[in-house]
């Protein structure tokens, strides 16, 4: 039978409310863990493999005494250097990630701050640190007043937000709207879309029968005449269009979609425009970076990746809206146990806004880091990155045996071997391989291509001609 006093600690166990000695002594270990893992990473190669039994080791059950933290920090230090070392400025593949210091004490403070950001009322001020943030990624993209959004985990979640948004507004998915047909709307992508996107759409209710892939142009940028026949064919069946997605920085090579022309062809189909840009968004802060992005002003929606583009640890993207409105009247949800919750003026309710009801602190991740560092630190880093690109490009241009296939828009640079896919992959496995670098490829016109993408403050010149070395040899 249960005890309904105060928790009793078993003999050399960690009581679940630790005294303040004890909370002192937890926090300073964790604290030095992260920062003997920054150190021990600047002197490790690159990738490390786990040593046998390690991973069985990991999946071991808990006891039912617990462990002391200094057993338990040795264990955690281990898995974590273990694999592909992310905040290391030879890792070019994917999208990198820095893991900044200060977001990671974020994050830190966030769970400790243990507010509940669903509702304003609880948490009334962390509330209002999201929204200066969102307000904050709403003003870099030139969206009008009335705009709105939330953070949520990432592209995925913040995508399918945009996707159910866009048909509860306009109406144009199976059962959104009363009386409409069923099955009558029609999405628009590029063949060059996240395949989150694609995803999203089938987890918002989008029929595959209903997701248009419209082909990319010889950059890799969507075809806006392909866009406009595919919505004139549509409509011309008695289909209504009503979401088309842009992108603003594809994972493949950083192509930027020609924004305006494509909402332009949105417009005048009546469909929601969304722009994702996960990945590249943040190079708004640039000054190449707007360029690139004229008309994302005009999008219904936009998906942002702060994990990327300001280089925070994993979890945190943010999606912007037009109009802050469509957002709840996409999600909002009245369950009977919210009966309590009063309605506020000038905060929003983050639960009515996605498909999250518990949510964590988010807004903290990225409030502390600009309010700490300030927006020209990112700034400039940014335009570095853009930098490397044109620099490993440049470079590339002059190597003999491999060939550029596109000219970097961001900082993602997309090359192959011009012998075969087989001396494409040969030249990826020797990067891979070096101790020193990592890399991933896609595939362009049915070729194999190496990418390496430049999106980590740790990244440096000194990598850019290392790294172009290392191609020159391996295609020799």
């Amino acid at each position: 039978m249960g005890s309904t006093g105060p928790q009793q600690p078993r003999a050399g166990a960690i009581p679940l409310e630790p005294d303040p000695e004890t909370r002192a002594a937890l926090g300073a270990a964790a604290v030095t863990l992260v920062s003997r893992l920054i150190e021990a990473r600047r002197a490790r190669p690159i990738f490390v493999p786990p040593r046998d039994g390690l991973i069985e080791a990991m999946r071991q059950p808990p006891s039912e005494d617990g462990a002391p933290m200094a057993e338990l920090v040795v264990r955690l230090e281990e898995a974590a250097l273990a694999g592909w070392n992310k905040t290391d400025g030879g890792d070019l593949a994917y999208i990198p990630n820095g893991a900044l210091y200060s977001g990671v004490l974020a994050i830190m403070v966030a769970a400790g701050a243990h507010g509940y950001t669903g509702s304003a009322v609880e948490a009334p001020a962390l509330v209002a640190i999201e929204e200066s943030v969102i307000r904050w990624i709403a003003d870099l993209l030139g969206l009008p007043p009335g705009a709105g959004g939330i953070l949520l985990s990432g592209g995925s979640l913040a995508n399918q937000a945009a996707i159910v948004t866009a048909r509860a507004r306009l109406g144009g998915a199976p059962g959104a709207g009363a009386g409409d047909p069923p099955g009558d709307g029609t999405m628009y992508v590029s063949e060059r879309v996240p395949h989150s996107v694609v995803k999203a759409a089938r987890l918002a209710g989008v029929p595959d029968d209903r997701i248009r892939i419209v082909p990319a142009d010889a950059t890799y940028r969507l075809d806006v005449v392909a866009l406009a026949a595919a919505i004139a064919r549509d409509r011309a069946a008695g289909l209504r269009p009503f979401l088309v997605v842009a992108v603003a920085g594809s994972t493949d090579t950083g192509a930027v979609d020609p924004l305006g022309a494509i909402a332009d062809v949105a417009a005048d189909a009546g469909a929601w425009l969304h722009v994702d840009a996960a990945y590249g968004g943040f190079f708004a802060l640039t000054v190449r970076g707007r360029e690139r992005f004229a008309g994302i002003e005009r999008a219904d929606s936009v998906t942002l990746d702060a994990h990327k583009g300001l280089f925070l640890p994993y979890g945190v993207g943010a999606l912007v809206v037009h109009d802050a409105a469509t957002l709840v009247e996409a999600h909002a949800g009245h369950g009977a146990y919210m009966r309590d919750v009063p309605t506020t003026d000038g905060l929003p309710h983050y639960f009515q806004m996605s498909p999250e009801l518990t949510r964590p602190t988010r807004g903290l991740a990225v409030w502390l880091p600009l309010q700490l560092h300030g927006v020209g630190a990112f700034r400039e880093a940014l335009d570095r990155m853009l930098d490397l690109a044109e620099l490993a490009a440049t470079l590339l241009d002059t190597t003999a045996g491999v060939e550029l296939v596109a000219r970097p828009e961001l900082s993602i640079v997309a090359f192959r071997a011009v012998e075969s896919d087989e001396a494409t992959d040969r030249i990826q496995r020797a990067l891979n391989t070096s101790g020193r670098f990592h890399v991933s490829s896609t595939t362009l016109d049915g070729r194999a291509v190496i990418r390496l993408a430049f999106l980590n403050p740790a990244s440096t010149q000194r990598h850019v001609e290392d790294v172009v070395e290392l191609i020159g040899r391996a295609a020799g």
